[in-house]
């Protein structure tokens, strides 16, 4: 997609007739697909192991999570907006349509997250890092079973965005530079989740059946991505563009009214956190000297 950000002028240009998926490239999402798959399933699996003690390196965690945001704000606004706008001004859209489909997703996942869900499950869903990485043991509201269904429904939306954005790619760097992204994030995401069931004294049969929802959502994402972007000329374009676009969207949202609006809300600890957000931002602007 970096080649189609050279323009000569204003003309734009033509879309290519053939725009085929490199066969490297599917294995390539296939080993992707599955190394999100494990990560989110080991990280989910993680706190039912550790039923009623203390999370070890909870400090760690929270500043993993903020260099996760700095993540996703750098692969959001420094590689994935420029290349969906690029895709849209090379199908003849002089419109901003490529800000607009990420502001639209912006939109949706605040319905889905502070609008729709009920009040005790929206305090779960945006509690501290601090309260989810806490005491296993704990019973607290927050692992009340709405409030389990209302993070894991979240986080699927969170994680089928990204899917669909990664599945879509057609170039390997691209790919690689929005899977590191993933994977930044899913592990942190996939522990929230299991810290919530844990806080619950889910047995681990029953805890399997939302982990696993949760851990499949980003690869049944990328399966429906790659089949939507194998679509040749100006609709495969489109389609990926549209992914790209909601998925920076979603990605902006995720970095700052998910994670750094609840990591800066208590005191303590926020310029190492803030140092950690510079860092994921800093690599991902780094990486787009080469990707």
């Amino acid at each position: 997609m970096r080649s189609s950000r050279a323009k000569t002028g204003r003309r734009v240009a033509a879309v290519p007739a053939e725009r085929h998926h490199p066969p490297s490239v599917f294995g390539i999402k296939l080993v992707l697909l599955l190394a999100l798959l494990a990560t989110a399933l080991a990280c989910g699996a993680l706190p039912l192991r550790r039923r009623g003690g203390e999370t070890a390196g909870s400090r760690l965690l929270e500043w993993g999570n903020a260099f996760a945001a700095g993540v996703f704000l750098g692969a959001g606004f420094v590689h994935m907006l420029p290349d969906a706008n690029a895709a849209w001004e090379q199908l003849g859209w002089h419109y901003p349509i490529g800000m607009l489909l990420a502001a639209a997703a912006i939109i949706v996942m605040l319905l889905f997250e502070h609008v729709l869900p009920p009040e005790h499950a929206h305090h779960a869903m945006h509690a501290p890092s601090a309260d989810r990485f806490g005491a296993l043991g704990a019973h607290e509201h927050v692992g009340s079973p709405r409030a389990v269904y209302a993070i894991l429904t979240a986080l699927s939306i969170h994680s089928l965005f990204e899917g669909l954005a990664l599945g879509a790619q057609r170039e390997l760097r691209s790919a690689l530079v929005i899977f590191a992204a993933i994977l930044a994030h899913k592990s942190i995401e996939g522990f929230a989740l299991g810290v919530s069931l844990a806080r619950r004294a889910v047995p681990g049969a029953r805890a399997a059946a939302p982990l696993a929802l949760f851990a499949a959502a980003t690869p049944f994402g990328i399966v429906a991505g790659a089949a939507v972007g194998a679509f040749q000329g100006r609709i495969g374009l489109a389609c990926e563009a549209a992914f790209l676009s909601l998925a920076a969207g979603t990605f902006a949202y995720v970095a700052t009214l998910d994670i750094l609006r609840e990591e800066f809300h208590e005191p303590g600890g926020r310029l190492a956190k803030w140092l950690w957000v510079v860092a994921g931002a800093g690599v991902m602007a780094l990486l787009a000297l080469w990707v």
